[in-house]
């Protein structure tokens, strides 16, 4: 059985806070608990570090019209930079409007969006024909002109202003996000330049946050069994030279820059066998078995890399990579508890909750945050 615990509605952070950086940041390390600011993340890793974190960029992925809604979570049939028609995969509601060939349109003073229901695409997500006016505008002007921000629905209430910038990490390149990588929300520009100072080391990474943010365990009796979403990665040859060099602990930063980290590896172990795959399939821990050192497997891969994973991480997963994890705190019953648990333990996992729960720490997307030391 997967550890959980019971989340008073009122420890969930509804908002921001003002500065980013004045989150606070418990720091966990060989079973002792310590407690500063972000501000002052520098001072609490190691000059050695080498720190990966991913420049995902959310994207307003939300269409809704009046109680009707539709989710954007993979663009199936054309791109971010193509035009229209497209085929979009998401989440919908109400089941009954969409599955009656439900059709939405809006208008604006230079465009005009229809999303048109196709088929269920699986279990949650249905699939809808995108069409639009001018049709060889690029999807993401047409998103970003009729789309919202799709905030978690734990933050009950509607997107605001402060939002478009606060939900969106300072350094975010690369949009097709659905949801933040939220451990990266509290960086400044005055975090980056102390750890600058001290010599650290910053590589970044892209995987686009999907669907399987918002879902909970759908087998909590049984965590194995879960489906977990294949997400889209990508990482450049500067930054997986970095990996490869084994110097200095690799910190991430999120559990999705710790997802595609732990990725490369079997990717590595794949192609070292002649397998060159880009796609790692939904394995869990119990699927894995380590045949090579990490600077082996890394060494079989191309210079650079682009594919998706379905990697879940689960208690008992043989971590390769990652040394330390900066993550914010979690849903019970998520699969993002999941791999806290299995990065340092039940009994440690148990003893940070408990301790954050009773010294008023801000829990999910805008809450507080920990450094975690396997």
């Amino acid at each position: 059985m997967l550890w959980s615990y019971e989340l008073p509605p009122d420890r969930i952070a509804q908002y921001p806070l003002p500065i980013r950086h004045e989150a606070r940041l418990l720091v966990y390390q060989k079973g002792e608990i310590t407690e500063t600011i972000f501000l002052h993340l520098a001072e609490v890793l190691p000059e050695s570090t080498r720190l990966f974190y991913n420049d995902t960029q959310v994207i307003p992925a939300r269409f809704r019209k009046g109680s009707r809604e539709f989710l954007l979570t993979e663009i199936v049939e054309g791109s971010w930079m193509s035009g229209s028609p497209q085929v979009w995969k998401g989440l919908y509601r109400p089941a009954r409007f969409w599955r009656r060939k439900g059709r939405l349109e809006w208008e604006g003073k230079e465009a005009r969006l229809t999303l048109e229901w196709l088929h269920q695409a699986d279990e949650r997500q249905g699939l809808v024909q995108a069409m639009w006016s001018p049709s060889e505008r690029a999807a993401l002007e047409v998103i970003e002109a009729f789309g919202s921000l799709p905030l978690p629905p734990y933050l009950r209430r509607e997107v605001e202003a402060q939002d478009r910038e606060r939900y969106q990490t300072i350094y975010a390149q690369h949009p097709g996000s659905v949801a933040a990588p939220t451990a990266g929300l509290h960086f400044t520009q005055e975090v980056w330049e102390r750890l600058k100072a001290k010599g650290i080391r910053t590589y970044p990474v892209t995987l686009h946050v999907g669907v399987g943010t918002f879902l909970p365990l759908q087998t909590p009796d049984q965590p194995e069994k879960h489906p977990m979403h294949a997400e889209k990665f990508s990482i450049s040859e500067a930054s997986l030279e970095a990996l490869r060099s084994g110097e200095g602990p690799v910190v991430c930063v999120g559990t999705t820059t710790l997802r595609l980290i732990e990725s490369l590896y079997w990717l590595g172990l794949s192609c070292a066998a002649g397998i060159m795959m880009t796609e790692l399939p939904p394995l869990c821990w119990q699927q894995m078995l380590p045949t090579l050192p990490p600077h082996e497997a890394l060494s079989a891969l191309p210079p650079s890399l682009q594919g998706s994973t379905a990697l879940y991480i689960l208690p008992g997963y043989p971590f390769q990579l990652t040394d330390g994890l900066i993550t914010n705190f979690h849903l019970p019953g998520s699969t993002l508890l999941a791999l806290v648990q299995a990065f340092i333990g039940r009994a440690d996992i148990e003893r940070v909750y408990t301790y954050a729960l009773e010294n008023g720490f801000r829990f999910l997307s805008y809450g507080d945050t920990s450094l975690l030391w396997r």
